[in-house]
């Protein structure tokens, strides 16, 4: 198991309290439309005054550069700061029957932004991954409205069968199948709805348009209003949608504390006059692949006016320079490829400033990037002129070309160095020995950072057979890191032993779940959650199954003893292990159902803490998934089953008799004796065709009493032992995950 940092996922705010509310954002972001496409960047065939007048009142990147040339992976890029080889989101996109997405991990720009207290929205097409832990809601953002996929026929070929792609509005369908023609408007509609909703702000909209992809879809207003066909009327609809957002900025009297960015996800063809120089289309690193339109207008907001930069700029910079806007700090140990452009963008500077000079709240994050130059390249190459290169990754994902001020240098099948200064079709070779070598270690560089750093993608379980035998797949398995017998208690000469699994790479400190099974207290093995601990493990926790003392062995309270003492050895060793301390939850089935909900409710209950070791540390937990379990076991049920001959044997042996004999023993193992409001949140999981006990009724409506979080679901024609069936361990897994998610992370 390898060692990982703390890291601290909570980002904090730097504004003095009674201070003015951050500025809202607006992030309009479009699919498809090359560098040349709007009036501004030199269009002629169309009209696109709003645009236009967005340029004039604010600033125009003119060698700004998308993070990919192809959708998904300019995305990503743009979300979490980084390439997208960086995140493991490089390659190609996702289509609707993608297992992976971006790491629930990666801290992406709205979950960054929230915790400054911004409401946040994704309105439009997603297309980074559409098993639950990639969606929009489950990645930072409140409230998301739009399509999950695009509308070419490779993707709606997948929802044939169901009618056609669904219009969402927070995972309810608004409408099947999806309209191209209406997709413009209605996401404005939706936009403005937010933007009224909380125009006291802060808010982040990030509106991602399905337009311009193709198939392009034009309303009748517009038909026929451009000279460029259907790609030309669909952007004066654009036009005129984003006027409509600018003028409810306006109405509603908060334009001057809005900041609005405009740009294109990648590019789309090459220029088509004598002047528009740039060639290349989409899905090339060619400049017109991969070079794109960029505005940025906040005049209110400090931001310069009727300015045109030829600076060079990536999407990745968006991450910091947003969170400085808003006045946050990327939270210290995040590693991301972007740089903080706020004084670019203000006017303080001509260029991206050094980080080190300080210049801006997020200026010095690049300095967390690798930077140790083996004696080749140190003499030739310095750090700063290392983080302002721009690294083209065609839409494979492979490395292409590094651009460093106006130098371009194609790295395969041959070294080709472009001058974009004077040549920006490049189309004439240019011979610089030195330039060439420099831009050539610059790439050997960021090979060897992206060996050494890159972290991987959110992986989801593949989908499998419903009548089958629950099964962890071999490619999950790959991506765990496992420390088997670890050693988590002693009593004399007697070990107590744990396995824990933790996905590979991983970034930061992660929340901690120990899987406690079952079998009736007197059988059974840590080997027995096994698939629940790797389950668990691949979803972005530190999972640990561990064994603990049977009744046959030490009866009650020994094996609620063991499940406390192995909180406390993680919490312990949590830096050994990457796990955050304050964040440990439990799980298990049947008699580990019941301990996993005693071990939430008793946290300094003295009799039940036990000498397992490690007695500095707090064996109190912050969330609970009791399976299958018994949680009041004074009740008239517990009575008849303990006295009982055959079925009582198992209660007797554990707890030393029947209730009736021992009622103060089976109190103090009793959960809903312990419970109170300080105790940690329950989700309760059980079979349906399962005694009805395992509902815990009593015990919920105790909690929901104290305020407790805690629910119930029921796994359809489920028995008690529900493990064993994929289709029933997956229903768990997602289930256990959701609810973890929400109390963990």
């Amino acid at each position: 198991m390898r060692c990982v940092a703390t890291f601290l996922c909570l980002a904090s705010a730097t504004r003095d309290a009674g201070a003015e509310p951050p500025p809202n954002i607006v992030f309009i972001f479009v699919d498809d439309q090359g560098y040349y496409d709007l009036g501004c960047y030199g269009a002629t065939e169309v009209q696109t005054p709003r645009i236009d007048a967005m340029a004039a009142e604010g600033i125009r990147l003119t060698d700004y550069y998308a993070a990919a040339p192809i959708c998904s992976p300019s995305r990503a890029g743009l979300l979490t700061g980084c390439y997208p080889r960086r995140v493991g989101n490089a390659i190609w996109v996702h289509r609707a029957d993608s297992q992976s997405g971006i790491h629930p991990d990666e801290l992406t720009l709205p979950e960054l932004l929230k915790t400054g207290g911004y409401a946040t929205a994704c309105i439009g097409k997603w297309h980074l991954g559409f098993q639950e832990p990639f969606l929009p809601r489950n990645q930072g953002f409140d409230h998301y409205f739009g399509l999950l996929h695009n509308l070419d026929p490779v993707e709606v070929v997948y929802f044939e069968d169901e009618g056609g792609v669904p219009l969402l509005r927070n995972g309810e369908v608004v409408k099947r199948p999806a309209d191209p023609a209406e997709l413009t408007r209605l996401y404005t509609d939706e936009a403005i709805s937010f933007i009224k909703q909380h125009r006291d702000g802060p808010f982040f909209l990030y509106l991602p348009h399905t337009m311009l992809h193709n198939p392009l879809g034009v309303s009748e207003a517009f038909k026929g209003s451009s000279n460029w066909g259907e790609y030309g009327d669909a952007i004066q609809e654009l036009d005129f949608h984003v006027g409509r957002l600018l003028d409810s900025l306006q109405e509603l009297g908060i334009a001057e504390r809005t900041l609005v960015v405009y740009a294109s996800d990648n590019g789309r063809g090459p220029g088509r006059t004598p002047e528009q120089k740039i060639r290349g289309r989409k899905l090339s690193t060619y400049e017109g692949g991969i070079r794109v339109p960029a505005i940025a207008w906040g005049p209110e907001l400090g931001l310069q006016r009727n300015v045109e930069s030829s600076a060079v700029v990536r999407a990745m910079d968006w991450y910091p320079t947003l969170a400085t806007i808003a006045g946050i700090q990327v939270p210290e140990g995040r590693v991301i490829d972007g740089r903080d452009i706020t004084p670019l963008l203000k006017g303080e500077s001509r260029v991206v400033p050094p980080p080190g000079a300080n210049r801006s709240l997020n200026a010095s994050v690049p300095l967390r990037r690798r930077w140790d130059p083996p004696g080749e390249w140190a003499p030739i190459i310095n750090r700063n002129e290392y983080n302002d290169a721009f690294f083209y990754h065609g839409s494979q994902g492979a490395l292409a070309a590094v651009r460093w001020k106006n130098w371009k240098l194609y790295l395969n099948p041959s070294l080709e160095l472009y001058d974009l200064a004077t040549d920006p079709g490049e189309t004439q070779l240019v011979r610089n020995r030195d330039i060439t070598r420099k831009l050539r270690g610059m790439a050997i560089l960021l090979q060897e950072e992206m060996r050494l750093d890159a972290r991987p993608a959110g992986q989801a379980p593949a989908p499998r057979r419903e009548d089958g035998r629950t099964a962890i797949p071999q490619e999950t398995l790959a991506g765990l890191d496992a420390k088997l017998g670890v050693t988590y208690a002693r009593y004399g000469d007697r070990e107590l032993q744990m396995d824990v699994y933790r996905p590979k790479q991983a970034w930061g400190s992660l929340p901690a779940v120990v899987c406690i099974h079952g079998g009736g207290w007197a059988n059974g093995k840590r080997a027995s959650h096994e698939k629940v601990a790797q389950g668990l493990a691949s979803r972005g926790y530190v999972a640990a199954t561990i064994s603990y003392r049977l009744s046959g062995e030490a009866p009650f309270p020994a094996a609620i003893h063991d499940c406390k003492a192995a909180v406390r050895f993680l919490r312990a060793h949590a830096k050994e292990y990457g796990i955050d301390a304050e964040k440990m939850g439990a799980i298990g089935l049947s008699a580990g159902g019941h301990l996993t909900a005693l071990l939430a409710t008793s946290a300094g209950v003295r009799e039940l803490e036990g000498d397992g070791g490690n007695p500095s540390f707090s064996s109190a937990i912050q969330a609970a998934v009791p399976m299958g379990a018994q949680t009041d076991l004074l009740s008239d049920r517990t009575r008849e089953v303990s006295s009982l001959d055959d079925r009582g044997r198992i209660w007797r042996q554990f707890l030393g008799g029947s209730q009736e004999q021992r009622a103060d023993t089976y109190r103090l193992a009793s959960p809903l004796h312990h419970l109170d409001r300080e105790d940690a949140p329950c989700w309760f999981i059980a079979g349906e065709t399962d005694d009805p006990s395992t509902h815990a009724d009593a015990f919920r409506q105790r909690m929901k009493e104290l305020g407790v979080r805690t629910d119930l679901s029921i796994i359809q024609d489920a028995p008690h032992a529900f493990l064993g069936k994929q289709v029933w361990f997956d229903q768990m897994i997602e289930t256990a995950d959701a609810f973890f998610r929400q109390t963990l992370k």
